[in-house]
């Protein structure tokens, strides 16, 4: 092989490579397993599928995004979340923190990013390394897990510090609240 072949041969795998390093976040990680077994039919490792995508999770600043998931079938489903930071880094693994086993037909769970003064989360994130390895997320994103596409979820910009207060009582300021739209999946 001649030097020039050698040279274009490893030039087609270094951009093989940046296009491995490139790909990345909610559309295109890898979907994980559910670490037990539990609604019926669903062997130990259950596969995930993708329900909802969240563009702008934040965990930065004072605020945290919740995300509050019904289990809308008659029958027990896992729910989970994964969030991603604004590289696009995965930062958290569900066989660790943020999932829902054998949740009820009816029942709901909310997992937040951090806890909140205002609202219950029955479970709070603590980030893993990555990305850019700091407990926030800036323009971060997410995606909803379950093992039905009939689960319905919402999700929420809360200011981690305030509560609603009766303004006899005190004069503290009133916390933010704002929607953050979920893109549902086919």
């Amino acid at each position: 092989m001649n030097q020039r072949n050698v040279k274009w041969i490893g030039g087609l795998a270094a951009v093989g490579l940046l296009a491995r390093v490139a790909s990345a976040g909610v559309a295109d990680t890898p979907l994980p397993t559910f670490s037990a077994s539990s609604p019926p039919g669903c062997a130990a490792g259950c596969a995930s599928l993708a329900v909802y995508y969240a563009v702008g999770a934040i965990k930065n600043n004072g605020l945290e995004t919740d995300f509050v998931c019904t289990n809308t079938t008659t029958s027990v489903q896992n729910i989970a979340l994964e969030v991603f930071d604004e590289t696009g880094a995965l930062r958290n693994a569900i066989a660790t923190i943020g999932q829902f086993l054998n949740v009820a037909a009816g029942a709901t769970v909310t997992v937040g990013t951090g806890g909140t003064a205002i609202l219950h989360e029955d479970q709070s994130l603590t980030l893993g390394p990555g990305g850019n390895n700091l407990q926030q997320l800036r323009n971060g994103s997410a995606r909803i897990l379950s093992t039905s596409k009939s689960i319905s979820c919402t999700a929420l910009l809360v200011d981690k510090f305030h509560i609603i207060q009766d303004p006899a009582v005190g004069t503290q300021a009133a916390p933010t609240i704002a929607n953050l739209p979920l893109i549902k999946l086919p």
